[in-house]
C-alpha cells in the first residue's frame, strides 16, 4: 500500500470515527443537551456557535476534543510509522478563557484513566502552561492566549477551539489560526457570546449560507440548556413579561406572572434585572444592536432566505435615486398571501440615471415581463428617463409620510402566529430578503435614529438619520404605492394585522 493510499484510508477512518466518541462521553459523565448534540454531530468543518451565558459552550469544545482522543487511538500505528502527531489548540482572549475547555478535557482524560505523558502534560492557566500530551506525544492539546499572537505559530493543526471568539481580534483567526489548519484540513469551533457585529458575526453569517458546506452556525439562547434552566423560555413569553414590566398594569404581580407563563425563574429574573440590549446579547445570544435601530424586529435568521425570482409571480421594482449616494433598484415579488420578497438588488454610487439604466439592463434586472416600478416622486425627470430606457411603466402614490412607509415595513417584519413553536411553517413574517441582497441586509441592520430619537415613534414623529436608508426608502415606496394609504383611526395611521388589504 502506498503512503498516499495509507493517508487517504486514515482520513477516511477519522471521518467515520465520531460515533465512537459516544462511549467516552458516557464514561466521562457528559450528556449533551439537544443543542450541544446538534453542534457536535454536524459534519461541517467550521462551526460557529453564538450562545447565551451558561449554555455550555465550553463543553462543546471540550467534547469535540474528547472525540479526537478516540480518533488518534485508531490511527496511532500510522502516526508512529509516519513520524507524525495530531495537534490541537484551544485559543482564548486570555489564558484563563481557554482554561474552561482545557480543564474539562483534562478532567475527562484523567477520570477515564488515560495515561498522560509525564513530562509533557501541564495545567497551569495562570502561567499559560497548558499542555496535554497522550500516546507519547502523538496527541497534543495546547491552551493558547490571543493576547500573544506571536505565539500562535507552529506546525499544522488538526483542529482549533476558539473560546470567547467574539472578544478576539479578527487577525487572530485570519492571520494566525486559519493558515495552520490547511495542512491537515483541520476543523475549527468558534464559540462565544456575541459582541456586536464584528468578524465573529461575519463567520456566523458564513455558516448561515446553505451553499457554503464548510461552514455551519447556530444562535442558541441560554435557556436552551435544560440542566441550568429546567423550565426554559420562549421569545413570546419573554416579550410578554417585558411588556408587563414596562407597563405595570394594575394588579401586576411579577412572581405570579412568571409562574403563569411557566417561565424559568432565573431567566425571568434576568429579564427584570437587565436592560433589553444586554439581555438579548448576553442571554439571548443575539447579534442585533438595538440602540436606535429603526427595524428592531429584523432578524437575519428569520427574514433572510434564498428567495430567487419566481417566474409564476408578478415582478416589480422599487427605486431610490442617487449619485453621491447610491442608486438603488430592488426587485420585488408578492405572493397570493401578501408575502413580500426582495429577490434582487442593484446598489451603486456615482451613476447618472442613464448609466444606471444601462447597468440594470445589462444585469438582466429589468425583464420585459416586469409590471412596473415604484419611484421617488420627488424626481419625476429621473423617472421619465428610466421609463424611456427600460420601457417599463412607473406607478404613483409612492410618497406620503416616512413614518407610514416605515410602519408598513415593520408590519411585514413582524412574526405571525408567535404562539406556534420555532420551525413551524406558519410561524413566519410577511417580508423576506434574498441573502444575496447584501446591501439591503446591511442597511436594515444599520438604519438608525439620531441619539435619543428612538423613543419618539409612539407619537408618530419618526426622523431616522439620513444614512443607511437607501434600500428602506425604496422598499417603503413600494409598500405605499402597492398597498395604498393605510387606514386612519383617531388621527393615527393603523396597519391591519395579518393579511394586508390591497387598495
Amino acid at each position: 500500500m502506498t503512503a498516499t493510499a495509507t493517508e487517504t484510508s486514515v482520513y477516511t477512518a477519522l471521518k467515520q470515527a465520531r460515533p465512537l466518541a459516544y462511549p467516552i462521553w458516557r464514561a466521562g459523565r457528559f450528556k449533551p443537551h439537544l443543542s450541544q448534540a446538534a453542534v457536535l454531530m454536524h459534519p461541517a468543518r467550521h462551526k460557529v456557535v453564538s450562545g447565551g451565558r451558561r449554555l455550555g459552550k465550553s463543553e462543546i469544545g471540550a467534547a469535540e476534543l474528547d472525540a479526537e482522543v478516540v480518533k488518534t487511538k485508531i490511527v496511532l500505528s500510522w502516526l508512529e510509522e509516519m513520524g507524525k502527531r495530531r495537534e490541537f489548540w484551544i485559543v482564548g482572549p486570555e489564558y484563563t478563557d481557554a482554561e474552561k475547555e482545557f480543564r474539562k478535557h483534562w478532567d475527562l482524560v484523567k477520570r477515564l484513566g488515560i495515561p498522560m505523558d509525564k513530562p509533557g502534560s501541564y495545567n497551569d492557566p495562570h502561567s499559560g502552561d497548558m499542555q496535554l500530551s497522550l500516546m507519547k506525544g502523538k496527541y497534543l492539546v495546547l491552551g493558547k492566549s490571543a493576547k500573544h499572537p506571536e505565539r500562535l505559530v507552529g506546525e499544522g493543526l488538526n483542529g482549533c477551539v476558539l473560546a470567547e471568539a467574539a472578544k478576539m481580534k479578527e487577525s487572530v483567526w485570519s492571520k494566525y489560526i486559519r493558515a495552520t489548519l490547511a495542512d491537515f484540513g483541520g476543523w475549527s469551533i468558534h464559540a462565544s457570546t456575541p459582541e456586536g457585529k464584528n468578524w465573529f458575526y461575519e463567520n456566523w453569517q458564513a455558516g448561515q449560507d446553505p451553499t457554503n458546506e464548510d461552514w455551519q452556525s447556530w444562535r442558541i439562547p441560554a435557556w436552551f440548556n435544560p440542566y441550568v434552566y429546567p423550565l426554559g423560555a420562549t421569545d413570546s413569553k419573554i416579550a410578554t413579561l417585558r411588556a408587563a414590566l414596562e407597563e405595570r398594569p394594575r394588579g401586576f404581580n411579577f412572581n405570579a406572572m412568571v409562574k403563569r407563563l411557566k417561565l424559568d425563574p432565573e431567566i425571568a429574573s434576568m429579564v427584570r434585572d437587565l436592560d433589553e440590549i444586554t439581555f438579548n446579547q448576553e442571554v439571548g445570544a443575539d447579534f442585533s444592536e438595538f440602540v436606535g435601530r429603526v427595524f428592531k424586529d429584523f432578524d437575519e435568521e428569520v427574514h433572510v432566505t434564498d428567495c430567487a425570482i419566481d417566474p409564476d409571480l408578478p415582478l416589480y421594482a422599487a427605486v431610490d435615486y442617487g449619485f453621491t449616494n447610491p442608486f438603488v433598484w430592488l426587485l420585488i415579488q408578492v405572493d397570493v398571501w401578501d408575502n413580500v420578497y426582495v429577490v434582487a438588488e442593484f446598489y451603486q454610487k456615482g451613476l447618472t440615471i442613464d448609466d444606471a439604466a444601462r447597468e440594470i439592463i445589462a444585469r438582466g434586472l429589468a425583464p420585459t415581463t416586469m409590471k412596473g416600478f415604484y419611484p421617488d416622486p420627488a424626481s419625476p425627470g429621473d423617472t421619465l428617463a428610466l421609463e424611456k430606457h427600460l420601457k417599463i411603466p412607473s406607478f404613483g402614490n409612492t410618497g406620503g409620510e416616512i413614518s407610514t412607509r416605515l410602519r408598513y415595513i415593520r408590519e411585514g417584519l413582524k412574526i405571525r402566529n408567535k404562539h406556534l413553536p420555532w420551525g413551524d411553517p406558519e410561524r413566519k413574517p410577511k417580508l423576506f430578503i434574498n441573502r444575496k441582497c447584501e446591501n439591503t441586509i446591511r442597511e436594515f441592520n444599520d438604519y438608525r435614529y439620531p441619539k435619543g430619537e428612538e423613543k419618539r415613534d409612539k407619537n408618530n414623529q419618526e426622523n431616522p438619520q439620513k444614512k443607511d436608508d437607501h434600500t428602506p426608502e425604496a422598499l417603503g415606496r413600494f409598500y405605499h404605492g402597492y398597498y395604498g394609504e393605510p387606514e386612519q383611526q383617531a388621527g393615527h395611521t393603523v396597519i391591519r394585522k395579518g393579511r394586508f388589504a390591497r387598495r
